[in-house]
């Protein structure tokens, strides 16, 4: 007879939230290792599962197993919006997500292309004027300008430090125990949202938005015609700024962190970007040539923690993997961090490889084995801007390596662990050099 998935249920009620609050990274690598691919905790009062590995993220993944509906927990759907499409199924989320897909067509990444240059440029030139600086402050703006030209059609010559700040806070208070008080990290956190629902909706109202996200879902149409209302799109606008924030600040942090740790790794990178990029923005198609970039900014997405797992389902019925059984109406989610690192799939996971998932060996990983943004097929619960920071990632290590130079002294880059996108505790000090 089949047993439940073996772990730990913490104290009543709270479970073990406050240790995966803290570190959602190294709380299930440690249960990961510790029990296998699957195991079950307790948190705010449901029995969660979690699924790491390919096979198992691959079974979790599967919709006839799982339904997100009502499986985040309130805090969660409270800060995104219980109607956003992470928390939708069926037919109402294959709709929206359908929608949704229209700002991550080719066309579209191509015309971000020059805007997000321009905020690269303006930044790097800044440090370059510096001296040797810390720099993650700018980084997470950097993170933020970008998705605001995006998703709000901001000009990217200029940086809104406000809305920055309240997308911090709500960040950092998604990630914090769910105690809605003034004072508390939550509490700041909603308050936050709501004034980012003022900016979001008046974005929505003012602008059109044309050659950026906002205006590709303005004109997002279904096969029936259907279109985002105001309302959905000023929803999504708040998940999307989320997502792209935390994921677009860590994942050029952490690249500039290889380039600063790996020097001759830089100069290969210099010599791909020299032959194929040109003196202004990179275009799609010469992103697409930095065969190099790609696969190194591949491995930063499994080497470096950016996001710990899925979005929480719900068991649709009594289900059994691996031998242990999976009750209906159980949690569970997907391990991202704890799957990236499995040593079954990646030899020596824990180090960094920059060869390792070029385009062969991309290929010949199972299913579900490279999921940094989720698993399953693009109409379903794998993230939306997946293709958007796959392409920001090499055009932004092509751009930096070909015009600067990255002097990185030695530092504690040990990632901070709370949250989306941990950084490394140093605050990443580099000093920056325009080549001549």
């Amino acid at each position: 007879m089949s047993q439940p998935p073996p772990g730990s249920m913490g104290v009543p009620f709270v479970g073990e939230a406050l240790k995966f609050l803290k570190d959602p990274f190294a709380f299930q690598l440690a249960r990961t290792r510790q029990h296998g691919n699957v195991w079950k905790t307790r948190i705010l009062g449901d029995t969660i599962v979690f699924f790491a590995g390919p096979k198992a993220f691959e079974f979790f993944m599967d919709e006839a197993n799982f339904t997100r509906e009502n499986g985040s927990p309130k805090f969660m759907q409270a800060i995104l919006h219980a109607d956003a499409v992470p928390f939708l199924d069926g037919d109402r989320h294959k709709k929206r997500k359908r929608l949704l897909l229209a700002a991550f067509t080719q066309d579209a990444l191509a015309s971000y292309l020059p805007g997000m240059t321009r905020i690269f440029e303006r930044f790097a030139n800044t440090w370059a004027a510096g001296g040797e600086q810390t720099i993650g402050g700018d980084l997470s703006q950097l993170g933020f300008d970008v998705a605001d030209m995006l998703f709000a059609a901001a000009d990217p010559d200029t940086s809104n430090t406000t809305t920055a700040g309240d997308f911090s806070t709500m960040i950092k208070g998604t990630f914090s125990p769910p105690v809605n008080l003034p004072f508390t990290a939550y509490g700041k956190a909603i308050k936050a949202r709501d004034r980012l629902r003022v900016y979001i909706k008046d974005a929505v109202a003012t602008k059109d938005g044309a050659g950026t996200a906002l205006g590709y879902l303005k004109a997002a149409r279904g096969p029936g015609g259907e279109q985002l209302t105001p309302q959905e799109l000023e929803i999504e606008l708040l998940h999307f700024y989320f997502a792209a924030h935390g994921g677009l600040t860590a994942a050029i942090t952490w690249l500039l962190v290889v380039l600063g740790q790996h020097p001759d790794l830089a100069a290969r990178l210099r010599a791909e970007a020299d032959q194929v990029l040109g003196d202004g923005a990179p275009t799609l198609a010469q992103v697409k040539q930095l065969a190099n970039a790609r696969a190194v900014s591949r491995e930063v997405l499994r080497a470096y923690p950016i996001a710990p797992t899925t979005f929480i389902g719900v068991a649709k019925k009594d289900l059994e993997w691996g031998g242990y059984a999976i009750r209906a109406g159980w949690k569970g989610a997907g391990a991202i961090w704890a799957t990236l690192q499995d040593g079954t799939t990646f030899q020596d996971p824990t180090k960094f490889d920059d060869a390792r998932l070029d385009d062969r060996n991309l290929g010949n990983l199972p299913h579900g084995a490279f999921v940094p943004q989720g698993g399953g097929p693009v109409d379903g619960h794998r993230c939306a801007g997946e293709a958007l920071i796959q392409m920001a990632m090499p055009a932004f290590l092509g751009w930096f390596t070909k015009h600067y130079d990255l002097a990185f002294p030695a530092q504690d880059v040990t990632p901070a662990g709370q949250g989306l996108g941990p950084l490394p505790r140093s605050g990443v000090r580099v000093a920056i050099t325009k080549r001549r």
